[in-house]
């Protein structure tokens, strides 16, 4: 049986704009991954990763889109390239950043899915680029990112003034159900420090 976070089941069901927002450890980018696999796996689909910086294919999620086909099973079915991920009913993984590369952004408009990871450094110009660009019908726009500041564009886009048809979706820790024991054992070492200091 596959696991799933609970609160990210709604990824399954349309929505134009996705926005996945919250501390670190909560598994946002493990669900994403493995929710665009699956849904990969049933149709074709042509699906874009992006992130605002992307000096080479080791600053994409490549290689965690690999572990999740692996962790899937799906091995069969996904073809990991260096620079690819292909699915053998034609769907495709691309990697791109769009600070470097808006000229070539610009030709991805039979895009289906785009996933914006670590979104809270996107820029509005970039937004503004590449939300007309991803216009196949029933295409959609993911974003996974840590927030830092209200005024940052993602978030004010997400949340503060969040579009028509945006399903957003907090995850934190407590949601993970992968969440590493290393990291557990870290937080329960600070939360025990810090229930002493406030104790004295």
């Amino acid at each position: 049986m596959i696991q799933f976070p609970k609160k990210l089941e709604p990824l399954f069901t349309p929505s134009r704009y996705k926005e996945l927002h919250g501390g670190r450890g909560g598994a946002k980018s493990w669900g994403v991954a493995r929710a665009l696999l699956l849904k990969g796996a049933k149709e074709p689909l042509r699906i874009l990763c992006a992130r605002e910086f992307q000096n080479s294919i080791k600053d994409s999620v490549l290689k965690l889109l690999a572990d999740q086909v692996e962790s899937l099973g799906l091995s069969h079915f996904y073809d990991v390239q260096t620079q690819a991920i292909i699915g053998i009913n034609g769907t495709t993984f691309a990697f791109e950043g769009l600070r470097q590369n808006i000229t070539r952004i610009k030709s991805y408009e039979a895009v289906d899915r785009v996933w914006v990871e670590e979104a809270q450094t996107v820029s509005k110009n970039s937004w503004d680029i590449l939300i007309p660009t991803i216009r196949a019908p029933g295409s959609e726009i993911w974003a996974t990112y840590n927030p830092e500041l209200d005024t940052d564009e993602t978030h004010r886009r997400a949340v503060v003034e969040p579009f028509p048809e945006t399903l957003t979706i907090e995850m934190n820790y407590t949601e993970n159900p992968w969440f590493p024991e290393v990291l557990e054992k870290e937080r329960q070492h600070y939360t025990n420090a810090l229930e002493a200091l406030v104790a004295k």
